[in-house]
This record gives structure tokens, sequence and C-alpha cells, in this order.
């Protein structure tokens, strides 16, 4: 039986999905609705490929991964078929687990660009009508902060200082006015006793 073959390009990425419709369905001879075969090429890295659930691992842990991303938070995605972390420098660390025994994880690198060109491949895949995967189980559940939550390290760094800063400058303004005022004080008592002795003087 003929399978349907679909690609979806971008730039350094290509993802090729193959399988067969559900006839049981009264499927459309073009859809895919059960998937036999996938591959995902990147450039300079070696080709991907698995089963459906393999591709599922995948989409979802690069989905939750941009989520993140544009969260600004930082979170290790691990699970059963894929690890997918951000590191300092940048670089997108992937290993994939094979589900058949004594076959080594395979470890991928790669930059933001191959990364963004990874999930505009899978855009174009959701949105593609002829392939029935459901995405609403695929897309990611990100837990919302507490908004009385708070990073001390990012708080000692970003408000402690000005506020170390405030504090200075208000003692030294305080000071600063408790010193003048104990100088006026004291030119007022001068002047006062020098007008007391001359109104003594002038009596005698």
């Amino acid at each position: 039986m003929l399978q349907n073959k679909y690609s979806f390009s971008q730039s350094s990425t290509k993802l090729e999905i193959s399988g067969l419709p559900d006839y049981s369905n009264n499927d459309n001879n073009e859809n895919i609705t059960i998937v036999s075969k996938w591959k995902l090429s990147i450039i300079n890295q070696p080709e991907i490929e698995g089963s459906i659930e393999h591709l599922k691992s995948v989409i979802k842990a690069f989905y939750k991964c941009a989520a993140l991303s544009l969260l600004d938070r930082e979170e290790k995605i691990e699970s059963q078929l894929i690890d997918l972390n951000l590191d300092k420098s940048g670089i997108y660390r992937i290993i994939l687990k094979s589900t058949k025994p004594n076959i080594k994880p395979l470890k991928l690198n790669i930059g933001y660009a191959e990364f963004s060109d990874v999930i505009n491949c899978f855009d174009q895949l959701k949105d593609f009508q002829k392939i029935k995967i459901d995405f609403n189980e695929l897309l990611p559940e990100i837990k919302k902060k507490n908004l009385f939550s708070f990073d001390k390290n990012k708080f000692s760094d970003t408000f402690v200082p000005p506020l170390l800063a405030l504090f200075t400058i208000s003692i030294f303004t305080f000071i600063s006015i408790y010193v003048f005022e104990n100088k006026d004080s004291r030119y007022k008592n001068i002047s006062l006793v020098s007008n007391n002795l001359n109104n003594v003087i002038k009596i005698k």
C-alpha cells in the first residue's frame, strides 16, 4: 500500500512525515492519520527518527523550551524519551533516548537559529490539515509563578544597592540638617548673650 509523505522545511531544518489514512473511518486518501515514519534533519547534525511517541515527545519538549525562554524562566526539561535544556552559553543541549535496549542516547547541540527552524517546521506541521496529530496534548503547560514568591539573589542584586544608596543619602541629609540647626542655634544663643551683655553694660 502506497504511503503518503509530506515534508516541511525552514532554512537549516527539514521534517518529513510518512504514513497512511485511517480507512476504517473513511479517511481521505491524501491524509496521514497513522504515522509510520518521521525524520528530522538539522544541518551538521545526525538525523533524528523514531516512533510516533518519539515525535510527540520531541515536539512537546521543543515547545515547552520555547515557552520558558519567552518567559525568561529556567527549568530542566526531562522525560523518558528526550532531555532538552538551554545552557548559559546559549546552546540547546538535546539528549534523545531510545526505547530499544543497548542503544546509547543520541546527543545534539544546536544554536538558537536551528532551534527556531525546528519550531517553525513543527508549526507548519500543526497547521497542515492532511496530517492528523492532536497538538492539544503537545502544547506546554507552564505553571504560574506565585505573585508573592521572589528570587532572593535577584532581589539582592537588583534592589539592595539602590536602597543602600538611598539610605546613605538620607542619613547624610539628616546629619547635615542636624549640624546646620545646631550651628544656627548656637549662633542665636551667642547673639542673645551679646545683646544681654550690652544691655547690662548700658544699665550700668
